[in-house]
């Protein structure tokens, strides 16, 4: 499961029964608002103060 942590300006991956996320996506993000995959599994976020689309490569 991956979660937006907007608090933080992070995108985190969640195993099922883990107590810990790991940080995926950070990279001078500020205040990322939405996120998606696209079809070739790259993970699109909307970082909403920096006014842009951002893709990171992550492995689904």
């Amino acid at each position: 499961m991956y979660i937006m942590d907007a608090g933080n300006d992070r995108i985190q991956r969640w195993w099922p029964g883990s107590t810990y996320g790991v940080t995926v996506a950070a990279a001078s993000m500020y205040n990322p608002r939405g996120m998606a995959f696209n079809p070739s599994g790259d993970l699109v976020v909307a970082d909403y103060s920096n006014h842009r689309m951002v893709l990171f490569p992550v492995s689904c």
